[in-house]
Order: structure tokens, then C-alpha cells, then sequence
């Protein structure tokens, strides 16, 4: 596993974040637009149907690197190490919620933690 790759597994994470509350936008507007004026959008639904399939593309995406990440975070034998990655990269929680949890004062703690353990096992 690289810092690269884990970084655009967080891009990913957030795209598609994102992406939800995009479609989540537009299904809300639909449904005004339908209720205000009686019929559906002009111009079709196409868009809506496109957008919840980007959905389903990422999170498929994302379940594929979650499961490689998975199984690469249970071989790190250090018990500390492997908590900051469970938390960061399978839970998805911010640095700092991390270094609360685990009792550092920063979120650079956590941070170090990793960044040592990726300089380490680069590969």
C-alpha cells in the first residue's frame, strides 16, 4: 500500500460523499418542480438516472479498495499503527476524532504514526 494510493482512496471517499449530495439536490428539485407545477421535469429524467448510477459506480469503487484495504490494515502487526488506519481509512474518521480516540494531544500524533509506518513499508 502507497500514501498515493491511500490519499486518492480518501478523494474517492469524499467524491462520492459528494456525488450523494448532488443527487440527493436534484431529487429534492424534481420533486418541488413536480409538486409546484403538476408534471415532471421538461427536459427529462436522463440526468437523474445518470447520476444515481456515478453513485452506484463509486460506492461500488469504494467497496473494492475498503476490501483491500482491509486485509493489508490486519497485517500490520502493531497493534497502534493498525487502529490509526482502521479509523482513518475503514471508518473514515477525521485526524483529529482519531487522536482524541486513541489519546494524543494533536492529530498529528496519528498522523506521524502512519506517515512512519508508510515510509517504512513503502511497496
Amino acid at each position: 500500500m502507497t500514501r498515493e494510493r491511500l490519499r486518492q482512496f480518501d478523494s474517492l471517499v469524499q467524491e462520492l460523499v459528494e456525488e450523494q449530495e448532488r443527487l440527493a439536490r436534484e431529487l429534492r428539485h424534481a420533486r418541488r418542480v413536480e409538486e409546484t407545477c403538476g408534471v415532471g421535469c421538461l427536459f427529462g429524467m436522463d440526468y437523474l438516472e445518470a447520476a444515481k448510477t456515478r453513485v452506484r459506480e463509486l460506492s461500488a469503487r469504494r467497496e473494492d479498495e475498503v476490501a483491500e484495504i482491509r486485509i493489508w490494515v490486519e497485517r500490520i502487526p502493531d497493534s497502534l499503527t493498525r487502529r490509526a488506519f482502521k479509523l482513518r481509512f475503514l471508518d473514515s474518521l477525521p485526524w483529529g476524532e482519531i487522536a482524541r480516540r486513541m489519546g494524543y494531544r494533536s492529530d498529528s500524533g496519528p498522523r506521524m504514526l502512519c506517515a512512519r509506518y508508510l515510509a517504512e513499508h513503502a511497496g
